[in-house]
């Protein structure tokens, strides 16, 4: 795997933001199916948001790995977004009352990796050290005799 230089992030906090970033993911697919289980073909308005951002989040994710700070400030901007619309948790949870247990599950593991992203994405590495562009390993040398 090579990964370029990302300005401010470890390597480690990259896949640590890729991984956070794609269980929240997984969650908002399990949101599309408490949403259709509760509301049934009604509910396919309701969807579209998880589609998108379950979609949205893991290709913003990725870009991380090539190294464009703009990347960082985008997935930022959308997680912090994510984190705001936990705000309407009463309001959904009046929308599916027969839910509220899923639904409360579901918006607390979502809290939790959002902040762990955002976390990975401005937290500095143990040294603050960059991603530092990796070439093929060199693990010895063989010289012919002659």
């Amino acid at each position: 795997m090579r990964f370029h230089t990302v300005i401010g992030m470890t390597e480690k906090n990259v896949n640590r933001t890729l991984a956070a970033v794609l269980a929240i993911a997984a969650l908002h697919v399990l949101a599309i199916g408490v949403a259709l289980l509760a509301l049934g073909p009604a509910g396919a308005g309701v969807i579209v948001p998880h589609l998108v951002l379950a979609v949205l989040l893991p290709l913003r994710a990725y870009k991380l790995r090539g190294g464009r700070p703009k990347a960082r400030r985008i997935l930022t901007v959308v997680l912090g977004i994510q984190i705001v619309a936990h705000a309407t948790l009463p309001g959904v949870i009046a929308q599916m009352p027969g839910y509220a247990v899923p639904i409360v599950v579901l918006q607390a593991l979502s809290l939790v990796c959002e902040v762990a992203a955002i976390v990975f994405l401005w937290a500095p590495g143990r040294s603050g050290v960059e991603i530092q562009e990796r070439g093929p390993e060199l693990v010895g040398t063989v010289r012919g005799h002659g």
